[in-house]
């Protein structure tokens, strides 16, 4: 069934909504043109244009000397964050469901039916992937998980792995959008020694150990993406909490009073 062009339009919200709340589109920056949107997300102006206006109706986008600027989450109604990151949250686990059904299996098969042209394959990405290039890294990225799943020899699955990229993973145009201001970012490399761990294991032909070491990876990608959003709604329900702890303080000076604080969160670990 052909999708309304107002889905379309609160599909592409929440995708923004999401790099909101992950740092890629960080409190004051200019939120990108309509035509970059359109090349990102593969959709008509008059898509984008709704799910702009959509986003300043809800609070996430201001107007500001005719440009749109994304909005600082303690100035956003905490009820549409709490939304927002529950769409994402729901979002996310499910494409990371997906994506272990096929890849904890495509590895343990790679393992155990492997070629040396797809090892090599599969280590070519991998040095690839040794890099600060953002770009670089998430393009090696996407073509060491296909590679992978090539090597299971399976022409099924295979196939089925491919036809889910667009969900799996961001285009190349997505990263040069997107990407996060230098101080924002942590090594890109940093996701290389789980790669490697998934490599060795299929090099050693140990099918347990590769399938468990996919299965971690996907894990801990999945689990930085929601702590990284979930710190950013956190932001807004701090905020009112300590101007309450002052107030307290100032009422009742004594130095038992215990502090109210937010429950913890992990920080982001790019995997």
């Amino acid at each position: 069934m052909k999708l309304s062009r107002e889905t379309l339009a609160d599909r592409l919200q929440e995708q923004l909504k999401r790099q909101m709340l992950s740092g890629r589109l960080a409190p004051g920056a200019v939120m990108p043109s309509e035509r970059e949107l359109r090349e990102v997300f593969g959709v008509g102006r008059t898509t984008v244009r709704e799910a702009l206006q959509g986003l300043v109706s809800s609070g996430f986008l201001t107007r500001e000397s005719g440009r749109l600027i994304v909005q600082h989450p303690t100035d956003i109604s905490p009820r549409m964050l709490d939304l927002a990151a529950r769409a994402s949250d729901a979002s996310v686990q499910q494409v990371f469901d997906v994506r272990k059904l096929l890849e904890i299996h495509a590895a343990g098969l790679a393992a155990a039916n492997r070629t040396t042209d797809d090892l090599a394959e599969i280590a070519a990405c991998l040095g690839r992937m040794d890099t600060q290039d953002e770009a670089q890294y998430h393009t090696a990225d996407r073509s060491f998980h296909c590679a992978v799943v090539r090597a299971s020899q399976n022409i099924i699955l295979a196939e089925l792995y491919e036809a889910g990229l667009g969900l799996f993973f961001r285009k190349p145009a997505f990263w040069r959008v997107f990407t996060r201001a230098p101080e924002q970012r942590h090594r890109v490399g940093s996701g290389y020694e789980g790669h490697l761990q998934i490599h060795d294991a299929i090099a050693r032909q140990d099918i347990d150990l590769a399938r468990e070491q996919m299965r971690r990876h996907l894990q801990q990608v999945e689990q930085s993406l929601l702590a990284v959003m979930h710190e950013t709604v956190d932001v807004a329900y701090e905020t009112p909490a300590v101007m309450h702890e002052t107030l307290d303080a100032a009422e009742d000076p004594s130095p038992e009073q215990s502090p109210t604080t937010s429950p913890a969160e992990e920080t982001e670990r790019k995997p």
